[in-house]
């Protein structure tokens, strides 16, 4: 039994695997893949945009907030330099920052507060191991949810029922 249960969905782990498994996940047959046997009583969305936003990024995560009623997180994207070892040229390019932490502290916060029983973790990042660990050390369960091509095989050991893999779950979850 789960009981109270809240998802916390790492956007880019979900946008990356799409891109990689060449098809796009449905957020709402996601959810209610997810929620078959027992309902999940609130969902955190987390991700990074452009600034300006794009009009695409706009219209979709009002439609998270609006639509869904999930609780939207969202991080400008920040800037990265790479320098090219061989040549020295430098190029500049857009990436993520601030996500996984924001997905660490919302879920030991709201832990640390007896917010929920169930953690539902959406992403196969090796970087929420340690937050896992310490929500479960406190007496509460994390399911995590992964593409099979980003779960780090230490994350997927410490979840507290099977793994659920985002590849298996195509026919429920697909975006047509």
């Amino acid at each position: 039994m789960r009981g109270k249960t809240i998802c916390f969905i790492d956007n880019s782990n979900i946008f990356l695997g799409s891109k990689k498994s060449g098809w796009q996940v449905d957020y709402q047959k996601l959810e209610k893949s997810l929620s078959i046997e027992e309902p999940i009583w609130q969902t955190h969305f987390f991700a990074s945009e452009m600034d300006p936003p794009k009009a695409a990024q706009t219209g979709f995560y009002s439609f998270i907030k609006n639509t869904l009623r999930w609780e939207l997180h969202l991080y400008e994207l920040g800037k990265k330099v790479n320098i090219c070892k061989k040549c020295g040229n430098t190029e500049t390019i857009l990436a993520e920052k601030g996500v996984d932490v924001g997905v660490a502290t919302k879920m030991l916060m709201l832990a640390v507060n007896k917010a929920y029983e169930t953690a539902i973790l959406i992403s196969g990042d090796k970087d929420y191991l340690e937050t896992v660990q310490y929500i479960k050390n406190l007496g509460m369960r994390v399911e995590i949810v992964s593409w099979s091509q980003s779960l780090s095989n230490d994350l997927a050991s410490e979840s507290s029922s099977p793994v659920v893999i985002l590849d298996t779950l195509r026919s429920q979850i697909e975006k047509i």
